[in-house]
């Protein structure tokens, strides 16, 4: 090679730099015009000359990024179904401005023509991204009146069982985030708090990234709330009252109201100005649910440990009676967000709830020994037994958070937040136990038995966040931050016998009250890489906590008592042991991927390495007596469970409808079981089930969940979503006493359908059905429920609104199953039970709006920018 030929090729590789280096970039965010919520996916074309030159599509958080354009005038075209497209014309790129910032470009809901009436696009009901689900609130119109508890429990992959317990994939262990906050407090008492009338929308997130906590086995739901609104003051106020009058009546027994009364009342106000945002809201509900119990318990009299004197016979506890159940609500809320600068933003928001719930069974049981569970009652054995047991929780919860974020440059953000949390829960247990002697009131009498039961559970926690977040030229991002918190729980409980019956355990025991201190801390920092090459999208992640937990209790003095059942349990347990120790550094890997096959099919896979630490609830060594015949008391010796969630996505689009396939799989080990064993000196004659909780083997969830949006000529919307999976409970048997097949094929369907009968008229009908399921030690029943709903909007009555709905249509709202304690072949104790809540519930509704229709654009929370 000679000098010219080096020359040439040095000066071609100069001349192809200087015209790189002369490249230019377009960039933007594609958003709703009403909303200001981003548009994934939209389509973006890049054209000169009228011929287009390169395209794109907008990503997860709407954004688009057009790189390596030479100097010129260009048109961008954006479009995406369901929208107006829109054009935006001369836009130059030269040496002076090589980068173009389009910022927020806003698409209006394209409007359609049916037989001369012009109507909107229907937006979907869920919307699918990289990593997780989003549901519209206001299309599970039969849910209005009540709390996030009653709109999540018409999602697929989550159900509400009849004591409002939520579950995601058959597990109650999940986080719940408000606006993208953690909160501390259990998840189904804080979703219970929330009042469906503030929820905008409902993201289900199985399996989070590196950024978010690691802790639940379901992942995440996080409640996004009611926010936003044009210039100037706007209100939403909301009203509803409902039951069944004709069906009113008082239990004969206790005199108790027994009805379905329930009412709703809230009201929000929002007012935007300049870079001034403020919000405020406020809501009161109460809902009573009257329903009817029925339970077959019985218990074998171990022929070597049995006192009963009966040995080999059965102690058979029947019970029958009515069962109500209610809860009242109150929440405020108030909130501020100032726009500092173009670069900075402020925001502070405080909550506060209480709530006040309960439940009375007033069941009458026979009691009596027989050779069988289903024999006649051996002579002179048989008791006759009215027990009320009255469960009552108060609580209250309140969370301030302050968030700042400070935009660097064009291409870097610096987020910081703090948390501060506090709650407190009281719960009482009162159980009696009368003679029976026929239909009558009972509480003038004096109670052979009378046990009450009060414990209190404060919590105060502190979070601090820092997030930075840096965008590279080529639109790939790189996030690394850091979120230490502490949280405190003062606990205490009393167990006051005011009435024995001669059938309680060791009499040395002068008391069974306890208090727990715990306190935990988890420092915890993340990183994670959001890339793009080609149709591939991807999140790279990993997140490191630390955990240093202490919790002490202050007595010790029935452990040995208690805990010598469960020998084999806890091996070599130091009875005196007041100060329990748990420090663990685990690693947290996480993957997001989709890959788009072409515009209207894709594919995603994501997984991630979770942790379930044990609450304090199953922890705190606290002896309840939660039924007639069952005891339970939690155990500090717990570990966290560890979890393997996956899944793979496939999406496609059809016009204006989608469908979206689920495959996944949750893999527990360490898993958490509630251990059982017969106590023959308590409680009963017959005896009692203890119950305790331990780690004692895996569980395993394989099955698909599949979703489909249908919209019918923007007349009928329709959303069908149902899945299917294999539950495998895979315990130790011989620490267990299990010798059944726990195992079983797990489904749901949920289908909700609303249709636009004329402009002002909606009609919105909803139906779910689910399988029975195997539980660690027992099986559920079936449940089904059909609901519907009427929405009316008078031309001629500008923002309001009236409503009538009808719950519960078939009158299915049924409870059930049982749980079984075994001993080899041998079921040492058995309880079936019922609970049947009374259906045909009517609400009446009322609703006005004033100023809410158009949003402003304005700058999210932090919160808004991971979720």
């Amino acid at each position: 090679m000679n000098y010219k030929q080096m020359i040439a090729i040095v000066g071609f590789i100069f001349l192809s730099l200087a015209t790189y280096a002369q490249t230019g970039i377009i960039k933007g965010k594609v958003v709703d015009a009403n909303s200001n919520e981003e548009i994934p996916f939209a389509n973006i074309a890049l054209m000169q000359n009228g011929s287009i030159i390169t395209g794109s599509v907008t990503k997860d958080d709407g954004s688009f990024k057009l790189t390596e354009l030479k100097q010129g005038n260009y048109d961008i075209a954006i479009s995406f179904l369901g929208y107006e497209s829109r054009e935006l014309k001369n836009i130059t790129i030269s040496n002076d401005e090589r980068l173009v910032n389009l910022k927020a470009i806003q698409l209006s809901v394209s409007d359609v023509k049916i037989e001369g009436v012009e109507v909107k696009a229907m937006a979907q009901t869920v919307r699918t991204k990289i990593d997780r689900k989003t549901y519209r609130a206001q299309d599970f119109a039969t849910a209005s009146g009540g709390t996030a508890v009653d709109i999540l429990d018409k999602l697929p992959a989550v159900s509400v069982d009849g004591e409002g317990t939520v579950s995601v994939r058959g597990t109650s262990d999940f986080l719940v985030y408000i606006n993208g906050k953690p909160t501390q407090t259990n998840a189904s008492d804080m979703l219970s708090q929330i009042p469906a009338e503030q929820i905008k929308d409902v993201e289900i997130i199985t399996v989070p990234g590196a950024r978010y906590d690691a802790q639940g086995k379901g992942g995440i739901i996080n409640i996004t709330t009611q926010k936003g609104a044009a210039d100037g003051l706007s209100v939403v106020a909301n009203g509803m009252i409902g039951g069944t009058p004709w069906t009113n009546k008082d239990d004969v027994y206790s005199h108790q109201k027994l009805d379905n009364n329930r009412y709703n009342a809230s009201v929000n106000l929002m007012y935007n100005k300049d870079k001034l945002s403020l919000s405020g809201a406020l809501s009161m509900q109460s809902r009573n649910n009257k329903g009817r119990g029925i339970i077959d318990p019985y218990i074998y009299q171990d022929p070597e440990e049995s006192v009963s004197g009966f040995p080999g016979s059965y102690y058979v506890l029947d019970g029958e009676g009515s069962r109500p159940k209610w809860y009242t609500n109150m929440m405020a809320n108030m909130g501020v967000n100032y726009q500092l600068s173009e670069n900075a933003e402020l925001a502070a928001n405080y909550q506060y709830s209480k709530r006040t719930s309960g439940r009375t069974a007033n069941y009458v049981y026979d009691a009596y020994f027989a050779d069988a569970p289903d024999g006649d009652p051996y002579a002179g054995t048989l008791q006759e037994i009215y027990n009320p047991n009255d469960i009552h929780r108060d609580g209250w919860f309140s969370n301030l958070s302050v968030d700042y974020t400070q935009k660097i440059g064009d291409d870097s953000k610096l987020r910081t937040s703090f948390i501060y949390e506090t709650s407190n829960l009281d719960q009482t247990i009162d159980n009696k136990e009368f003679p029976y002697d026929g239909e009558r009131y009972y509480y003038d009498d004096t109670p052979d038995f009378h046990s009450f039961q009060s414990d209190e559970t404060p919590i105060e926690a502190y979070r601090f966040e820092i997030d930075y977040q840096h965008t590279y030229d080529n639109g790939n991002s790189l996030n690394v931050g850091a979120q230490p918190q502490w949280v405190r729980l003062d606990g205490s409980f009393a167990y006051d016998t005011i009435i024995g019956n001669g059938y309680w355990g060791d009499p040395s025991i002068e008391s069974y009250d306890n208090s727990i201190d715990l306190k935990r801390d988890i420092y915890s920092a993340y990183i994670d890489y959001n890339g793009k090459s080609g149709k591939l999208s991807y999140i790279l992640g990993l997140r490191a906590e630390y955990m240093d937990q202490l919790m002490t209790v202050s007595s010790t003095e029935y452990f040995e008592y208690v805990y010598g059942y469960f020998s084999d349990v806890g091996d070599g347990r130091d009875f005196d042991q007041t100060d329990f120790e748990h420090r663990k550094f685990d690693l947290f890997p996480t993957l997001h991927a989709q890959y788009d096959l072409n515009k209207v099919n894709s594919l995603s896979l994501a997984a991630s390495r979770r942790i379930n630490r044990p609450p304090a609830k199953d922890m705190a060594p606290y002896l309840y007596r939660r039924h007639q015949e069952i005891y339970e008391m939690g155990d500090p010796l717990l570990e966290p469970e560890y979890i393997l969630n996956a899944e793979l996505n496939y999406t496609r689009k059809f016009g204006k409808n989608n469908m979206t396939l689920t495959g996944f799989y949750r893999g527990v080990d360490n898993a958490i079981y509630r251990v059982n064993r017969v106590a023959y000196d308590m409680g009963n004659p017959g005896g009692v089930l203890l119950r305790s909780y331990t780690n004692a083997g895996n569980q395993t969830s394989v099955g698909a969940e599949l979703g489909v949006n249908v919209d019918l000529l923007s007349k009928v919307k329709l959303f069908v979503g149902g899945s299917l999976y294999d539950f495998n409970v895979i315990a130790d048997d011989e620490l267990l006493g299990e010798s059944r097949d726990s195992r079983s094929t797990n489904w749901n369907i949920k289908t909700n359908a609303s249709w636009m009968m004329t402009d002002p008229l909606k009609l919105t009908v909803d139906y779910s059905i689910k399988s029975g399921s195997v539980t660690p030690q027992g099986e559920s029943l079936q449940f089904q429920a059909l609901n519907a709903a009427i929405n009316y909007k008078p031309q001629r009555l500008s923002g309001w609104t009236f409503s009538a709905k009808v719950l519960d249509i078939l009158g299915t709202n049924q409870a059930g199953g049982y749980t079984a304690a075994y001993e080899g072949d041998q079921v040492l104790l058995r309880r079936d039970y019922v609970y049947d809540y009374e259906g045909q519930i009517v609400e009446i509704g009322i609703s006005y709006s004033f100023n809410s229709k158009k949003q402003k654009a304005q700058k999210k929370h932090i919160g808004d920018d991971y979720f």
